[in-house]
């Protein structure tokens, strides 16, 4: 079986002094980071946890969570990040469904179990204790078992994606052949490390030799931009909307190396205002299932390409079915989701896995996502596709972000309603949005409702649920 020399191993001897971990408070040098997961590592063998083992990590973003991560990897446990936001009870569900009984929790919070056996720790009494020296040379099997990654869809429950540790490392290599990442490089930590694009910062950071920076919890993006003299920053596109409205913002993403867009799709205007303003932006199309990036634009490339989702970051591991669908292979392809005991991965005859995103390649060679297959509903006859109403939705002054869902009707059985984000308050004009439309779309295709869309607790700016806002949307309609 392939193996992988412990980056961080390497990092620790090539440039111990450099900086690797930065947060407000305090710095960890690759000589630090190294020391102290190393004692991550004795003290999670002292609590009873080895090779094959599942850790959840219930922790908000900070610096005890990589050294976490890097100590499981290095035992061979498995981390599974959770969202901090999640209810006691439906954590506790979700831990069982992957048969996880080990969880690691803020210092103070108190966990009821309800079947089995739970560990819980506060991480001080796991990440306070270094152990100093390289000592022997560290190798990893690229195919062991690293992450449970609960995936962000559209629609209904969350998968459990197991990715191996050389998915991670295989990603972030390629990513780093992309948009350069060397030492000196700062990356903010900007995205949650329960979502696969979070690890991803911290894969990359360590392989390129750059420090990964954890901004204090209140702490605004473009004050840490400026602040900790960061070059690098992932975003979704509601973040980099919010940046972009003030001077600060914009002069703080000014001086970046790198933006790197993804979470989801970015509106076209955004794009083009983000380009005109010289920022160095990167789209991007990725999933949990090949550790996030798949496809990327490339540095200094031309507006037209990037409106698009970017090209493959390796050849030969993205195609188009003759049906639209996506379909993606590669050292990045995760090892299956978690169901119980079992490990489940369905791939086509040939070795592909179905993403159910539809999309083209265009004559550049770069991905064009045009919807998603489980997405699609039908009104009065006609199949509705919402990602074409959304693309034509957010092209509109003023909509930051569309997204369209179906909702029972009498005369059409289904019928669309649109849930908008808007640059202001979110003071929406049907007539006007349906008038837009009605010159651009069949009129079948013209949602009759529009509505804010919801902040509530539970819509995420990296990923929001469909099902959640199709039965808010009926509710609304029916009220």
């Amino acid at each position: 079986m392939a193996e992988i020399l412990c980056p961080l191993q390497e990092m620790a001897s090539s440039q111990p002094e450099a900086p690797a971990i930065i947060a407000p408070h305090r710095q960890y040098t690759y000589a630090d980071y190294h020391a102290y997961v190393s004692g991550a590592v004795e003290n999670l063998r002292k609590a009873g946890l080895g090779e094959g083992d599942l850790l959840a990590i219930a922790l908000p973003s900070g610096t005890p969570y990589p050294l976490l991560m890097m100590a499981l990897f290095r035992l061979g446990a498995v981390a599974c990040p959770m969202n901090t936001r999640f209810p006691a009870q439906y954590l506790l569900d979700v831990l069982e469904r992957i048969q996880c009984r080990n969880m690691v929790v803020p210092y103070g919070a108190s966990v009821t179990t309800v079947y089995g056996r739970l560990f819980a720790l506060a991480p001080h009494d796991l990440v306070d204790d270094r152990v100093d020296g390289l000592g022997a040379p560290i190798a990893i099997v690229a195919e062991r078992p690293a992450t449970i990654v609960l995936t962000s869809g559209s629609a209904g429950v969350p998968k459990a994606a197991l990715l191996s540790y050389g998915n991670h490392h295989h990603n972030a290599r390629c990513s780093n052949q992309n948009i350069p990442l060397g030492p000196g490089d700062r990356w903010l930590v900007s995205l949650p490390l329960y979502h696969v694009s979070g690890i991803g910062v911290l894969f990359r950071c360590l392989l390129g030799g750059a420090a990964a920076v954890f901004p204090g919890a209140n702490e605004r993006i473009e004050t840490a931009i400026v602040k900790y003299g960061v070059t690098h920053v992932s975003l979704v596109a509601t973040q980099l909307h919010r940046l972009m409205q003030t001077p600060e913002g914009v002069a703080a993403l000014a001086q970046l190396k790198a933006i790197l867009l993804g979470g989801g799709p970015v509106p076209e205007t955004l794009i083009r205002r983000a380009a005109a303003a010289g920022l160095p932006i990167h789209t991007s199309y990725g999933l949990t299932e090949m550790a996030t990036q798949v496809a990327t634009t490339r540095p200094n490339d031309p507006i037209e390409r990037l409106l698009s989702s970017g090209c493959p970051l390796q050849p030969d591991t993205l195609r188009i079915a003759p049906d639209g669908e996506v379909q993606v292979r590669g050292d990045g392809l995760f090892l299956g989701y978690v169901e119980g005991s079992a490990i489940r991965r369905e791939l086509t005859e040939d070795g592909w896995f179905a993403t159910r995103d539809l999309g083209a390649i265009d004559e550049h060679g770069y991905l064009r996502i045009t919807g998603r297959r489980d997405n699609m509903f039908i009104a009065g006859g006609e199949n509705i596709q919402p990602e074409e109403i959304e693309e034509q939705l957010c092209r509109l002054e003023g909509v930051l972000q569309a997204v369209v869902v179906p909702v029972a009707n009498e005369e059409f059985g289904t019928t669309p309603v649109a849930f908008l984000r808007l640059d202001g308050p979110p003071r929406i004009n049907p007539e006007y949005y349906r008038d837009a439309l009605a010159k651009r779309l069949p009129r079948y295709k013209v949602p009759r409702c529009y509505f804010p869309m919801p902040e509530a607790e539970g819509i995420s700016e990296i990923k929001f649920s469909r099902k959640d806002l199709a039965a808010h949307a009926q509710r609304l309609v029916m009220s």
